[in-house]
């Protein structure tokens, strides 16, 4: 009994020895981590829809030059890409006969000035009457505009500035009535041609802003033509677009331009990647008290980067942009740059 009654005193000391040593439970619960995201500040502004078109860049004003009648191209100041003045003499294509024309003309208006010198003479002498010093007057004077006539014929000078852009004919060529002499085009300003649908022709007036993209830079422009015939095969508008020439030497080439097509829509605008949709329902997170806030919203119009929120936003809202995917009802947030 002894021997019992001291195991049993035994086993109730360990027992008491080990509790002393057993772990408390923490009473501490884990704060939750919060979530990084990027948010901006709503705010009521126009939107203007905004679309790209393509089309083909071409310098504003050209024209093209053929000879009158028969000639031999004696002087030819052209060449592709060059620079001309207004006024400037491009090209002379005389005709065969063309010197021996002049030539007589000086020799006969040698002769007449000869003559109305003499009667100039002869009427300070009293010998001849101011009439006949007139006569020869006259004559010398159509003579004079003849000569200068035949040196001038089938001279070409640029109707304006700008550049030298097809030159098909040299010096000494033969050319015939109608033969293409050479090309120019004005480089002040370019315009690019392209076609609209219906629907986008009656939202582009003349004047309208549009912009074009050339060596990565942005050009501003404005409507300058618009067709009120629609093209059959195309089932579109042709439009054109006027820019300020910025470096463009030849054309011919397709660009792209932007143009606001639609009409301005006021409203709270928020990018597309913002808005979740279950079903027929959706819905946005804002941020209020560092807390994602799950709130429902309607829409109206939409494009391909950003949606018209009509009902559910209000102006000074914080809403969630960036790591809304990862974000829950009520989720913790920390907003970063």
């Amino acid at each position: 009994m002894k021997t019992i009654k001291r195991l049993s005193m035994l086993a109730i000391s360990c027992s008491l020895f080990v509790g002393c040593y057993w772990p408390e439970t923490s009473q501490e619960t884990t704060r939750e981590e919060p979530i990084k995201v990027k948010a901006i500040t709503l705010k009521k502004e126009p939107y203007n829809e905004t679309k790209v078109y393509h089309g083909e860049l071409q310098f504003s004003k050209s024209a093209s030059f053929v000879a009158q009648q028969p000639g031999i191209v004696t002087k030819l100041n052209a060449r592709p890409g060059q620079k001309v003045r207004r006024g400037e003499v491009v090209a002379v294509y005389p005709p065969l006969n063309h010197q021996l024309q002049i030539d007589q003309a000086r020799i006969e208006q040698n002769k007449i000035a000869q003559d109305y010198t003499r009667q100039q003479e002869l009427f300070k002498a009293g010998a001849v009457s101011k009439v006949s010093v007139d006569t020869y007057k006259t004559q010398l004077d159509v003579l004079v505009k003849t000569t200068q006539q035949l040196q001038n014929m089938n001279t070409i000078r640029a109707p304006f500035s700008g550049i030298i852009t097809q030159v098909p004919v040299k010096i000494g060529e033969e050319v015939g009535m109608g033969q293409a002499l050479f090309s120019m085009a004005e480089t002040a300003t370019v315009e690019v041609n392209f076609y609209v649908t219906p629907h986008d022709i009656a939202h582009i007036a003349i004047g309208t802003t549009t912009y074009l993209t050339l060596s990565h830079k942005k050009i501003e422009g404005k409507i300058t033509k618009t067709s009120i015939q629609m093209d059959s095969k195309r089932k579109a508008f042709l439009v054109t677009a006027s820019f300020k020439n910025e470096g463009v030497s030849f054309t011919g080439t397709h660009v792209e331009i932007e143009l606001e097509t639609g009409p301005s829509l006021s409203g709270i605008w928020i990018p597309v990647e913002s808005l979740k949709q279950i079903g027929n329902r959706h819905y946005v997170f804002i941020i209020k008290d560092d807390k994602a806030i799950e709130t429902d919203v309607k829409i109206g119009q939409r494009n391909e980067t950003s949606v018209q929120i009509t009902e559910g936003l209000e102006v000074g809202q914080r809403l969630i942009t960036a790591g809304s995917e990862k974000v829950e009802r009520n989720s913790q947030v920390l907003t970063i740059q």
